[in-house]
């Protein structure tokens, strides 16, 4: 036993980063160590064995990693491998933190997690999170997903965007884990990283390959709202672009103005491709095009409306599917589809805001 748990301190210092993230960047990872490490604290405890520093200081990390990825829905936040698990689940990590805080208020969740690459945008209706950092690797990234700067939105407490929630659990394909699968950007028919095929993959399992090396974030905070601005190269080297994501969450009016820009990089062309940006729905919410042919209104099971509006050359609502217990669920997803040159670039501007604002 001794021998074990110097093992095991020895690994939670790589496993468990200083905001309490998990070094896999899955949220859901995170919450299904946490259960590990209490069911193992409570056992040392039983055998009247003190449990270490690093076990301690493991289990603190990961509640406050916990209480920053849970969304107002009560559910994780879905990234990288992670599904959102269910309020319940999420709860039962949850509850030694909140016996522990009983006698002083409830710990505010951090802002953002640089170590673990998530931003979090929290104002009176709205809540945002953003994947802003590079995806896993080696071996950490079995299940890591080529999704970069996409976002999961939740208006009261309607999980309206999401992503499709791919986990190892899931019996669905592969190309889950691409850029496609995410509520972000794609360009062409290319990925900004996929999971190894062919011999490799059964030699090392599916690693993520091909994800950027680089992601770049700046966040400013002010009384007007918070203003969150992130880029990654992992379409530079197939299409000579940057993919630039700014996000700004209007405290006063309630609202999320969204950004999408395609800089082009040093070895840009005059290749034309297409863009598509990605909303992935929640299945519990719903989507119908405007009369306009460009806006989209959004209702969750609060029957609140959202309109989705953008500058887009075209606007479609298509199928998606989102995992839920590795089981997948029917929903649909918004795209906002584009064309340019890589040598010139362009952007496409996105606006959330309630259809009758109070």
């Amino acid at each position: 036993m001794q021998s074990a748990l110097a093992r095991l301190d020895r690994a939670l210092e790589t496993a468990v980063l200083p905001d309490g993230g998990h070094a896999t960047r899955s949220p859901q990872a995170g919450l299904e160590l946490l259960f590990d490490l209490l069911t193992l604290d409570e056992g040392l405890s039983q055998r009247g064995r003190p449990p270490s520093e690093s076990l301690s200081r493991a289990i603190d990390r990961l509640t406050a990693g916990l209480r920053f990825f849970t969304l107002a829905d009560g559910r994780l936040a879905c990234f990288q491998g992670g599904e959102a698990s269910s309020p319940g689940r999420v709860a039962a990590g949850r509850a030694h933190d909140a016996a522990a805080a009983t006698a002083a208020p409830a710990v505010p969740p951090l802002k953002e997690a640089r170590h673990a690459g998530y931003q979090r945008l929290d104002g009176p209706v709205i809540q945002v999170m953003a994947d802003a950092g590079a995806p896993a690797a080696g071996a950490l990234s079995l299940a890591a997903c080529g999704q970069p700067l996409a976002i999961e939105v939740v208006c009261g407490r309607d999980r309206l965007i999401t992503n499709c929630g791919w986990s190892p659990l899931a019996a669905g394909p592969q190309a889950l884990r691409l850029a496609a699968a995410g509520s972000t950007a794609a360009i062409g028919d290319g990925a900004a990283g996929s999971p190894m095929t062919g011999f490799l993959a059964y030699a090392f399992g599916p690693r993520l390959e091909g994800a950027p090396a680089r992601v770049i974030v700046h966040r400013q905070e002010g009384d007007a709202g918070i203003w969150v601005e992130m880029e990654h190269d992992g379409w530079a080297a197939r299409f000579g672009l940057i993919h630039e994501r700014r996000l700004f969450l209007d405290q006063a009016h309630g609202e999320l103005r969204g950004e999408d820009r395609f800089v082009p990089a040093p070895n840009a062309t005059g290749r034309v491709t297409p863009v598509d940006i990605r909303f992935h729905l929640h299945p519990d919410a719903n989507a119908s095009l405007a009369r306009d042919q460009r806006s989209v209104l959004l209702r969750g099971t609060s029957h609140v409306g959202w309109w989705l509006r953008n500058d887009a050359a075209e606007v479609s609502i298509e199928p998606s599917v989102h995992f839920v217990d590795g089981h997948a669920r029917r929903t649909s997803q918004v795209v906002l589809r584009g064309r340019l040159r890589a040598d010139r670039g362009g952007r496409v501007r996105w606006k959330l805001a309630l259809v009758e604002p109070a």
